[in-house]
């Protein structure tokens, strides 16, 4: 009998792996939630976070307040030019240099996109762990204004960035950035304002620590094992209309 049963069992397991993938997929069980101030958008979700420090302590309370009202244009807030009907799907990622599950989703995201996924990753500042992780986004942020954001945040991801100047010209350096103009801007006004806009908008999606993300149209808070990314990122693409084109 077990050995008659253990064959049953071979054959089912041999059919299912025969079928077409379509027929295979799970069905969606995601339990998406409207996102208050965001029309068209939805929430999930999905793991855990890392929290910290109160991320808008800077802002002054004026700038709190306003931190919660939603951006007049959220797409373009979120994924900067429109990418089109046809373009790859976008993904903004909201992350903080010391979170650890932000390293483990963001090299998810990085596979997928590298092995040909579709999609487009968009990087937001969230620093919410103490001053290191402060010094880490204003640097990926005036990386940023010579056209090298993804690489400085990755440079930043894998290495810690001690307080000084030695710490941020070894990583001019290494990534060829004008050195000069990457020291001005670190200290600048206009990197305070991109991190100060990118903090806003954190705190209008209502992302309470990282990881975060917003995948198409789907706010995702927290971590998201590898098949519910896949997952949740060909539903995305399947959807018709996009909500941001």
């Amino acid at each position: 009998m077990q050995r008659r049963g253990l064959l049953v069992f071979g054959t089912l397991v041999a059919a299912a792996l025969a079928l077409p993938p379509v027929l295979r997929r799970w069905p969606d069980d995601f339990d998406f939630q409207p996102l208050h101030g965001f029309p068209g958008f939805r929430r999930l979700v999905s793991g855990a976070v890392t929290g910290g420090i109160d991320i808008f302590a800077g802002l002054g309370e004026d700038n709190r307040s306003a931190a919660a009202i939603p951006p007049g244009d959220p797409c373009a807030a979120l994924f900067g030019d429109p990418p089109g009907p046809d373009a790859a799907l976008p993904v903004a990622v909201f992350s903080d240099v010391n979170c650890p599950n932000c390293r483990t989703l963001e090299s998810r995201l990085l596979t997928l996109r590298d092995s040909g996924a579709g999609i487009r990753l968009v990087w937001h500042p969230l620093p919410l762990l103490g001053p290191s992780s402060v010094r880490a986004a204003r640097a990926v942020v005036a990386a940023g204004q010579q056209g090298v954001q993804e690489e400085a945040h990755r440079y930043t991801m894998q290495r810690a960035l001690p307080p000084g100047s030695s710490a941020l010209r070894l990583m001019a350096k290494t990534l060829g950035l004008k050195e000069a103009q990457f020291l001005r801007d670190v200290q600048s006004d206009q990197v305070t304002l991109l991190l100060e806009e990118s903090l806003r908008l954190g705190r209008a999606l209502g992302i309470p620590g990282t990881p975060g993300m917003v995948v198409g149209r789907t706010l995702v808070i927290g971590a998201m094992r590898q098949p519910d990314l896949s997952r949740l990122i060909r539903l995305e693409q399947d959807a018709a209309p996009r909500v941001c084109t």
